[in-house]
């Protein structure tokens, strides 16, 4: 309320700003009488100049100057009172100066809250200089110029260098989606790099809330190639194998970016905490090596102890499960999930799995066939 009445009262003060000129008295009809006075005087002035100069009292030159300077007065008074122009009258003065201060003071408010509605932001919240001035300076920056580049590639999206310049910077704000999507267009536009790759693989995983995609493997593949000796591309891969239940596989990999790593390296404590866990499980449930839960898995693990039986099975098939959540083109692995479930006698879950797996090949006829086929064997379209 405070904010409204503080625009009327600047509002009034515009108002009387500019229609102040407005309000000077009009011209009285004494002034007028005084006015046509001196002017008729001035008249009488040249009309005995040219009898002066006629009987010879005064040289031409003189005449002439005293003719220009009673011209010069007579011009000045009538532009003052308005002489000269017998349509002006005080009444008409007084409608016109009324006419403009009624528009003024109309015309001035409305004209401003139709802009201020148009362009303003009527229930934007306050925001007080505290809580401005916290806001550190650098960030404030970074967001500005953020809003430019933003802005640049709305106008011209077919520009590779502004989204290779955004990305890492979506990357660290924590915009995952929107960086992985900038990395993509990137690399559309101006081609693979190994750094473009790895933007790209990271920026997917945690989007994806840690889980490989297989948009983010083929990405570390490729940098794996490029760049042998970089650790981030093998750990993700050695992840990956995790999240598809190749523990072994994961191990594999873990240990050979342990080996190569530097003591020092502040990433070795977490490769090191991954082979001590991988180590435990394999060891505790001796589960057999492969590429995800199959029959054959499911099988040997009924020979465990219930409760190293209910973990490896557990981490096994969830894995896969959320993998196949972000990935849904993978044939193989929906059919692991199949008969992982249908081995652990959750049909409700293998019902529902079989059902998303359908969805995601819905125009794909041969792999639609293949589900079918496994369905069909594994009793889970009776």
């Amino acid at each position: 309320m405070l904010f409204w009445v503080l625009c009327a009262v600047l509002t009034a003060a515009v108002l009387y700003a500019v229609t102040r000129p407005l309000s000077a008295p009009a011209l009285s009809p004494a002034d007028d009488g005084d006015a046509a006075s001196d002017i008729a005087v001035y008249r009488d002035q040249l009309q005995e100049l040219d009898a002066d100069r006629a009987r010879g009292l005064l040289a031409d030159a003189e005449a002439e100057g005293a003719r220009v300077e009673i011209s010069r007065r007579l011009l000045a008074i009538a532009r003052t009172s308005g002489a000269g122009h017998p349509g002006r009258s005080l009444a008409g003065s007084t409608r016109v100066r009324r006419a403009l201060f009624a528009s003024a003071a109309v015309l001035v408010p409305v004209l401003s809250l139709a802009l201020y509605l148009a362009n303003g932001s009527p229930g934007l919240p306050g925001q007080p200089y505290a809580a401005r001035a916290a806001v550190p300076v650098e960030k404030a920056r970074i967001d500005s110029l953020v809003a430019q580049v933003e802005a640049r590639l709305r106008d011209h999206p077919e520009d590779g260098e502004g989204w290779d310049v955004i990305a890492p910077v979506y990357l660290r704000q924590g915009r995952f989606t929107e960086s992985a999507q900038a990395y993509q267009r990137a690399i559309r536009l101006l081609g693979e790099t190994p750094r473009r790759l790895a933007g790209f693989g990271e920026a997917t995983v945690f989007a994806g809330n840690g889980i490989v995609t297989e948009e983010a493997r083929r990405a570390f593949e490729k940098l794996a190639q490029i760049e042998p000796g970089q650790p981030a591309p093998r750990f993700w891969l050695a992840l990956a194998k995790e999240q598809d239940g190749d523990l072994a596989g994961a191990l594999e990999g873990y240990r050979k970016l342990a080996a190569d790593a530097p003591r020092e390296a502040d990433w070795r404590p977490a490769v090191d905490e991954r082979i001590t866990m991988l180590t435990k499980r394999i060891g505790g449930s001796r589960v057999p090596a492969g590429t995800g839960p199959t029959a054959d898995d499911m099988a040997a693990a009924e020979k465990l102890a219930p409760a190293d039986r209910a973990a490896m099975v557990e981490q096994m098939v969830e894995g896969l499960a959320r993998r196949l959540e972000v990935n849904a083109q993978d044939l193989a692995g929906w059919q692991r999930l199949l008969r992982a479930y249908a081995v652990l006698g959750r049909k409700d879950k293998a019902a529902n799995a079989l059902e998303r797996a359908r969805r995601a090949f819905a125009t794909d006829g041969a792999s639609r066939a293949a589900l079918d086929d496994l369905a069909r064997s594994l009793g889970l379209d009776s």
